[in-house]
């Protein structure tokens, strides 16, 4: 070896000089060198090597199934023959290639890709999961009874070996077969003398081996027979692939009764869907929309063009318009797309008015050449140039009020933008108004196009750009040609077109090898030709459905068969998905629709269909739209796409604009079936969405159930949104705004009050504010810091609103009036003429530094447009509501005629909110304030008013007050309310007060936070409820079902006895239940909505709902910003409920179902946190109980509640001095001094030394009464000790809490207010949950403990004395230990110390 490792060094030194002779100029010659491949070894070596080989256990290549184990025997595989025949034509290729002068080397072979998976599409089992199941399983192994046959005596006949009695299978391993009984079979197995050749075909894998062989143990007398029905090839699947679904199989079976009732009855539901034929309406798909445009005939015989406008686009420079018309032929509606050419902008410059240093003002031909300098630099070409007069009146401080001349300069929308300024771009140039307002609003502006509407084109070109997907395509190349019809025009088409309305329901499943989430069914419901003002259900109206679905590795036996039989639509299975996402496109393309309806489609499934059809680069995705598209843009954020969408609208009922007209406490679509449809709809957890598709079931209904699930959600959506009426109401409220629907649709409210606005003030010749995205209108000014001197930013206040009368809290059993103003803003707008054009939207700021509350105008001044506006909508709705009255009219009539008012309603309503929208366009603080401070003047005019009616007003909220009639007769309090009412319209014109309800009883807690019972038409009543704790969302129904049978007890008008009674054994009966499981899961449930992105809180851990929707992320589920999260409190085994944070044991509901007896609630996190602070609230006024009594009847530790409850700041508190305290009073609420016996492990309080029933102290010293046992000085002191620094611990963990029962935030952090509630919308005060006194308190206890002169003066004259004197007088020793160990901590205390030249500094001699 040696010689071997020297020739390798010479011949690496000979090449290396003879490199350096070739680089010298020298030739290079090739030389045939015969090396020494092979190492010459003699016999004995060559036996060591072989011995050193078989010694390592580790040369295995695979797992002696498919491969083979080498031991180091020298064998003839054979095949080589097969190995020399290549070898010659290897030989025959490197001769041909010496006859070619170059040969190019051939690219490598890729891999074939990696087939796809099941166990991919599962959740990843971790360690300890997998740790967990192996230890039930292997539980339940020790768990089967073993039944011991009786001995059996030894044979010394040789048993026949069960591997060969057995020829169901041959062997196919290399290592053979195995004979146990042989004595020599381990050198069968591993001797290399003794091997056995197998060069047979069919042979029994070694893993086969393990579960045929009676593998007995050292005891003869074991009996394996327990462990016959066990399958041993579950422990050796391939890759260790433990399924949740595969070890869950026995309880699906024990579940398939009650899973199959809750199958009938959605799927009753699905059979009873109308389906029409897919041909019926689609018709034949035509090769190309340029054909179509010329086949449909849509001209007017003038010539001109009318179609109905639905949604638009801007791209370079031109605008299109989608919408529908009508085939003066086949009178087929169709789409069509209209392109705008030659926009132009309007931009509007401002000359500078005041005098330059100089003392000069320029000329408009100074300002006419600056706009020619600028617009050179800028780049553009084309333009016109002209003064105008125009108004302004939004608050900029520099530019004035009055009619001024504006310099209006006119280019192309092709041209480049002119800069934006707030500052001066040129000397003779003050402002420039008008550079980033958009072509649509431009257009919409100049046309009067208020929303949705008929539109007429002039001069029409129609021409086939193939722009869009639409079916007819036309130009236009004069913004002027296109007009609305007028009001007037009695010929014009006044009823909106019937709609194509597409549902869509998606259904994803992550993949965890690559972390991407697919496609895996997708459901498109088509509703042609729909009416939207329509009342009837879309149950009832003919539908199409085309559903795509593909498999994850394959389709279940016979899928594909009974697919293609459905009876209620085309279901198309497909093999890939990419193959799906094309059908999907294709079915939009054919189906064209006008609105996209979905849940949480734009949040969630959108973006999944985006990203998947990039990266599998499907085929025309820009079908998802109306126009063509060839390059992929960039895919935004979640929730920010619907761009992608363009040409069609998108109603999506998870949107925030869909989400203020639907009422629901978590806006899932399960929530909403069951509150606005009355059906019971089942969820698909994502991690079970792998268990349908598992191709290797006998049967299909699995995945058919998982398809139609997908349909049937595509019917919910509709169904939701018809109920609510949601197209026909957000189109209603566009038209009165005059702005986008698509933009209404998808939660654009401010945007409508800035377009209602926009139009009015482009009427009246007016320069609205440019439109800003992402900043705020407002500047925050600039302030000295007093320390340092430096200018820094500081955030505004926001203005004062409403105003809150402090409730005179309690019971009231007497009729109270509930007072409210219509309307109260708008009226006061109306009222006091408030209006940008009336009054001085220039912040000002009074002596005190103060913002200054700006003066209403005087009566002289002419109407402005905020109160004309309103005016206007208020008549109209007056006009509504009357013809509603007519009862001649039909229901679908009445219908269009309430979707009207509500629409009128909600728009007057909203104008004041743009005035006090800091983002908003029309953004005016001082108009803001001035509404709110007349509303505050109101209000406490009229709580004047009632007590000069000798009325007791005792709740007022900013429009409303609460007047006590101090009457038990409803004939009474309703003549008082007349004239109370009365009284008050008599001070203003515009202003209405009326009654908006009677209390019969009235239970007022704070502000904001009552209920009451209503009296409704003088024999009927109803419960009316404002703010409390069963009114929010993080309260599980469990609280809610208890608040709201002890609140029906508070309101009852029962005896107040009684009604505690009831209250006290209500709750006992709950607290039992509970405990015993008697509860449903449901009624556990608690809800949360995310304030932001999970991700983006900074405190994870302590927020419950966080931490569920990050798990639910990881899942594959769907959880963003504005969502719900359902979740419940959990133990798992063996744990118990804690008094801190439960954040880290909130689970989903689904979690907790699948983690089976592995999980239990914590039904004392219950009872104490969600069921008593409720009720404690409600029952405050209430004689006869406390916080306590409650808890005790609830199962809790009353001891744990008897503590006073939270006293208001501004009310003094009143308390005995110290000194004159018993230590009963004193110690009350200090923690016992808990000793444990370290013979019996026992643990007892220390009762006090004088105490002689319960005191384990005891003359000779101190014993376990349990086991007698003594227990040391020593252990005393250590567990004094333990216990006294888990106290100081807590005191400086520095928890806080609101002092506010209704709040209760529970945090570490302290803000820069002090003392001041961190949880947003609180205004309580935080104090410390241990605070320093406690602590302080608690040492003093323990100090008592020990203390003799206390325990001799507490005995003094009772039949104890002469035994309490004993005890002291043996334990001197332990008692000075053990208060010594205390003062130790005690003079630590700054409590204990008072420093005297700090109290008399101020006195000097």
């Amino acid at each position: 070896m040696a010689d071997r490792s020297r020739r390798e060094k010479k011949s690496k030194l000979d090449k290396l000089a003879e490199y350096k002779r070739a680089r010298e100029g020298g030739g290079r010659v090739r030389k045939e060198e015969e090396a020494d491949i092979y190492d010459e070894v003699t016999e004995d070596q060559y036996r060591s090597i072989v011995r050193g080989r078989l010694q390592k256990d580790d040369f295995v290549e695979d797992d002696g199934v498919g491969g083979y184990v080498d031991n180091g025997l020298e064998e003839d595989w054979g095949g080589a023959d097969e190995d020399e025949e290549d070898s010659d034509e290897e030989v025959e290729r490197k001769k041909k290639g010496k006859a070619k002068s170059k040969a190019k080397a051939k690219a490598p072979v890729r891999p074939p890709p990696v087939k796809p998976s099941i166990s991919a599409y599962r959740p990843v089992v971790s360690k300890e999961q997998e740790s967990d199941f192996m230890a039930s399983l292997l539980g339940e192994l020790d768990a089967i009874p073993v039944d011991l046959p009786p001995p059996i005596p030894k044979s010394r006949k040789r048993k026949p070996s069960p591997y060969r009695t057995s020829h169901s299978y041959a062997d196919t391993s290399s290592d053979g077969p195995i004979e146990m009984n042989d004595p020599s079979s381990d050198d069968l197995s591993f001797s290399p003398q003794k091997k056995i050749k197998t060069n047979g075909g069919d042979m029994t894998p070694a893993v086969e081996h393990l579960s045929h062989l009676a593998v007995q143990s050292g005891s003869e007398d074991f009996d394996t027979s327990g462990y016959d029905d066990i399958d041993m090839d579950s422990f050796m699947a391939d890759d260790l692939d433990i399924d949740a679904d595969d070890a869950m199989q026995i309880d699906e079976k024990k579940e398939v009764k009650k899973e199959e009732s809750t199958e009938q009855a959605w799927l009753s539901v699905y059979d009873s869907l109308t389906v029409s034929a897919p041909e019926d309406v689609l018709g034949p798909l035509s090769t190309s929309s340029s054909t179509q445009s010329t086949t449909i005939s849509a001209l007017e015989p003038d010539g001109s063009l009318c179609f109905f406008w639905l949604e638009y686009l801007e791209n370079e420079g031109h605008l299109y318009f989608v919408g529908k018309l009508k085939d003066k032929v086949t009178n087929a509606w169709v789409s069509c797309c209209i392109t705008v050419e030659n926009m132009q902008r309007n931009v509007f410059v401002l000359p500078r008015t005041k005098p330059d240093e100089f003392g000069e003002v320029p000329d408009l031909q100074d300002v006419y050449n600056d706009v020619d300098m600028l617009r050179k630099k800028t780049g553009i070409k084309s333009w016109k140039a002209k003064f105008v007069k125009r108004n302004y009146a939004f608050g900029e401080a520099d530019v004035p009020r009055e009619e001024t001349q504006w310099l209006k300069v006119v280019y192309g929308f092709n041209e480049p933008q002119l800069p934006m300024t707030d500052a001066n771009p040129s000397p003779n140039i003050a402002r420039i108004f008008g550079t980033n307002t958009t072509a649509f609003e431009l257009l919409a502006l100049k046309r009067t196009i208020m929303g949705p509407c008929w539109l007429q084109i002039k001069n029409p070109k129609i021409e086939n750009k193939s722009f869009s997907w639409c079916k007819f395509e036309a130009t236009v190349s004069d913004p002027k040609d296109i007009n609305p019809f007028a009001e007037t025009d009695q010929t014009a088409p006044k009823d909106t077109p019937p709609l194509t309305v597409m549902s869509l329901s998606v259904r994803t499943i992550v993949n965890h090898h690559e972390n991407k989430r697919e496609v895996v069914c997708v459901t498109a419901r088509t509703w042609h030709n729909m009416l939207i003002d329509d009342p009837k259900p879309p149950e009832e109206l003919p539908c199409t459905v085309h559903t795509v679905v593909r498999p994850l590795v394959k389709f279940p036996p016979n899928f594909e068969t009974q697919a293609m039989a459905n009876g209620k639509g085309t279901m198309s299975a497909v093999k890939n998905e990419r193959m799906l996402l094309n059908s999907l496109l294709n079915a939009m393309y054919r189906a064209d629709p006008d609105v996209i309806v979905g849940h949480d489609f734009l949040g969630a499934s959108l973006d999944v269909l985006l990203h998947r059809m990039r990266e599998l680069k499907a085929d025309h995705w820009s079908r998802l739209g109306r126009f063509r598209r060839s390059k992929w843009p960039s895919i935004g954020k979640q929730g920010s796409n619907l761009k992608f969408l363009s040409g069609r609208m998108l109603c999506d009922l998870a949107s925030d604009g869909a989400r203020t007209m639907i009422s629901s406490t978590t806006w899932s679509l399960t929530e909403m079936c069951k509150t606005h449809l009355k059906l019971n709809r089942q969820d698909i957890e994502p991690d079970d969405t792998a268990g349908y598709f598992d191709g290797s079931v006998s049967s299909p209904e699995r995945l058919l159930m998982f398809v139609r699930h997908c349909e049937l959600d595509a019917h919910y959506h509709m169904a939701i949104a018809s109920k609510v009426q949601i197209l026909a109401l957000t189109k209603q409220l566009t038209n009165l705004a005059g702005n986008s629907w698509n933009k209404t649709l998808n939660g654009g409210r401010a945007e409508r009050n800035e377009y209602i606005l926009l139009h009015e003030f482009h009427r009246l010749k007016y320069i609205c504010p440019d439109k800003t995205w992402g900043k705020k209108s407002k500047p925050e000014p600039e302030v000295e810091d007093e320390e340092t001197g430096k200018m820094t930013k500081k955030k505004r206040d926001k203005y004062k609103g409403g105003l809150v009368f402090e409730p005179k809290r309690g019971l009231w059993d007497k009729y109270i009036l509930v007072m409210d103003f219509n309307s109260l803003y708008p009226s006061i707008i109306q009222e006091y003429n408030i209006d940008f054009t009336t009054v001085n939207v220039d912040e000002e700021v009074n002596e005190d530094g103060e913002e200054k509350i700006a003066e209403p105008p005087s009566s002289s001044v002419p109407q402005g447009v905020l109160p004309r506006l309103i005016a206007t909508l208020v008549s109209r709705r007056r006009v509504v509501k009357s013809l509603m009255k007519d009862r001649s009219i039909s229901p679908a009539t009445l219908m269009q005629y309430d979707i009207r008012q509500q629409a009128l309603k909600l728009t007057a309503n909203s104008m004041y909110g743009c005035l006090g929208f800091e983002y908003s366009r029309f953004y005016a603080r001082p108009l803001a304030a001035l509404t709110t401070f007349k509303g505050r003047e109101i209000l406490t005019h009229t709580r004047e008013l009632a007590e000069s009616l000798e009325l007791d007003v005792v709740y007022g909220d900013t429009d409303s007050v609460f007047v006590n009639t101090n009457v038990n007769e409803l004939d009474k309090a309703l003549k008082i309310s007349n004239d109370f009412k009365r009284a008050v319209n008599e001070q203003y014109k515009l202003l209405e007060i009326d009654l908006d309800g009677i209390f019969q009883r009235l239970l007022l807690l704070q502000k904001k936070k009552y209920a009451a019972i209503k009296v409704e038409d003088g024999t009927r009543t109803s419960t009316e409820i404002k703010g409390l704790d069963m009114k929010r969302r993080e309260y599980c129904s469990l609280s809610k079902n208890v608040s709201q049978y002890v609140l029906d007890q508070i309101l009852s008008g029962d005896a107040t006895e009684d009604v505690v009674q009831h209250i006290h054994d209500y709750l006992t009966n709950v607290g039992q239940n509970v405990r015993e499981g008697k509860v449903k899961l449901e009624e556990f449930i608690v809800h949360k909505r995310l304030g932001k992105n999970p991700e983006d809180y900074p405190d994870i851990k302590s927020q419950p709902h966080v931490q569920v929707a990050l798990r639910m992320k990881l899942r594959g589920g769907d959880a963003r910003h504005g969502d719900v999260i359902p979740y419940v409190f959990c133990l798992s085994e063996g744990e118990e409920t804690a008094k801190t944070a439960q954040a880290d044991r909130a689970k989903h509901p689904e979690e907790f179902k699948k983690a089976g007896a592995e999980l239990k609630l914590d039904f004392e996190h219950y009872l104490g946190h969600q069921v008593l602070p409720p009720i404690e609230r409600l029952c405050e006024p209430i004689e006869g109980t406390d916080r306590a009594r409650l808890a005790e009847c609830l199962g809790l530790d009353p001891a744990r509640y008897r503590t006073s409850s939270a006293i208001s700041s501004d009310e003094p508190t009143f308390s005995s001095l110290d000194s004159q305290m018993s230590d009963s009073e004193r110690f009350k609420d200090a923690d016992a001094f808990i000793v444990r016996c370290r013979s019996c492990r026992g643990e007892l309080p220390f009762a006090s030394i004088h105490d002689r029933d319960r005191s384990i102290l005891l003359p000779d010293g101190p014993a376990c009464p349990a086991c007698r046992g003594k227990i040391s000085t020593g252990s005393l002191q250590m567990q004094l000790e333990t216990q006294i620094r888990q106290h100081i611990s807590k005191y400086y963990e520095g928890w806080t809490v609101c002092e506010d029962p209704t709040c209760g935030h529970r945090t570490r952090k302290m803000g820069v207010w002090g003392r001041r509630c961190l949880k947003q919308g609180c205004k309580g005060k935080v104090t410390f949950e241990y605070s320093d006194a406690q602590l302080y308190n608690q040492l003093r206890f323990y100090a008592s403990l020990f203390n003799a002169e206390k325990a001799v003066k507490a005995t003094v004259g009772s039949a104890h004395t002469d035994a309490v004197n004993a005890v002291i007088s043996n334990n001197l020793g332990l008692l000075q230990a053990m208060t010594a160990c205390v003062e130790r901590y005690l003079d630590q205390s700054a409590r204990r110390w008072v420093e005297l030249s700090t109290i008399f500094s101020f006195m000097k001699v």
